[in-house]
């Protein structure tokens, strides 16, 4: 028997080698988040340091202590953040995204270094992709959508944790094919603001020279997406959106610092939670505390 105790131990040491080979790979710092459906515990990234420090930040100044989950979309998100809307203190009102004035005091001097001058409360992007993506239980930062912030800068308050649903390979392609049509149209919108005054000038004038730019926009935005299209879900993907489930459609557009590697059952309980029509939850779920272990 005792020959099995050196056999024993190298085995502990393999797998302790192993489970520090994963926390080095990802990063250092776990933060436990407490709300009132359970404990939920996250694991920041290293390579995105500048929301990493960010959110350790916040969390020491004590920004998400008894706030609500603000926003969950049914088998795709649970969103928290918003500091003006706080447990105990419900009215059924949306907050704003900056948060509260006295909770922007809190987030302090940090955040104003990393944001840029032109958008203060914001974070600039750190977008790791295709090495970070929306499967279940990643955490990013949530922020305004391209048409006014087409450099996804990411809000330095509010954060959501991937719930998502299952997909199948016949639905990545089908998605796949439907982003990339999002992105020709949201090229050719951007075409259209960019000559918004010629076209302006010859739809009151030349409707023909009018519909010709458009059409001469349109293969423009098509042919720039066509240059550098988007990359194709990789097999680490496939196999996590068709195993356990995320939120594709959302990869490569928001920075994801971080994911769930404990509590899980917890956030996808909270992703159950009944929601009116503007995906305002109607029971108040909210956290408690947040601390870094």
């Amino acid at each position: 028997m005792k020959h099995l105790f050196p056999a024993c131990f190298a085995l502990i040491l393999v797998l302790t080698a192993c489970h520090d080979s994963r926390r080095d790979a990802i990063g250092q710092t776990e933060v436990l988040i407490e709300t009132t459906e359970g404990d939920i515990v996250v694991r920041l990234y290293d390579d995105t340091p500048i929301h990493r420090d960010n959110f350790i930040r916040n969390v020491q100044a004590g920004v998400y202590d008894g706030i609500l989950f603000n926003r969950i979309v049914p088998d795709m998100v649970i969103q928290t953040g918003d500091t003006t809307l706080r447990l105990g203190n419900v009215e059924g009102k949306q907050g704003s995204e900056k948060g509260s004035e006295e909770d922007r005091k809190k987030v302090g001097k940090h955040t104003q270094d990393a944001e840029s001058k032109e958008a203060p409360g914001l974070l600039p992007a750190e977008i790791v992709y295709p090495r970070h993506f929306h499967k279940q239980g990643a955490l990013a930062a949530a922020r305004e959508p391209d048409s006014i912030n087409p450099g996804r800068q990411s809000s330095a308050l509010q954060w959501y944790i991937v719930t998502g649903k299952k997909y199948t390979s016949g639905e990545l392609a089908e998605l796949q094919a439907t982003l990339y049509d999002a992105k020709v149209a949201a090229r050719f919108e951007l075409l259209q603001r960019q000559h918004a005054e010629e076209l302006a000038r010859l739809k009151a004038t030349n409707h023909d020279a009018h519909q010709q730019l458009l059409n001469d926009l349109q293969v423009q935005a098509e042919e720039e997406l066509a240059a550098t299209p988007p990359p194709p879900f990789n097999d680490a993907q496939k196999q996590a959106y068709s195993r356990n489930g995320g939120a594709p459609h959302l990869d490569n557009e928001y920075t994801i610092f971080g994911e769930v590697v404990d509590g899980l059952p917890i956030a996808l309980r909270i992703g159950r939670t009944p929601v009116d029509a503007r995906e305002h939850p109607r029971r108040a779920v909210g956290i408690k505390r947040v601390v870094v272990r």
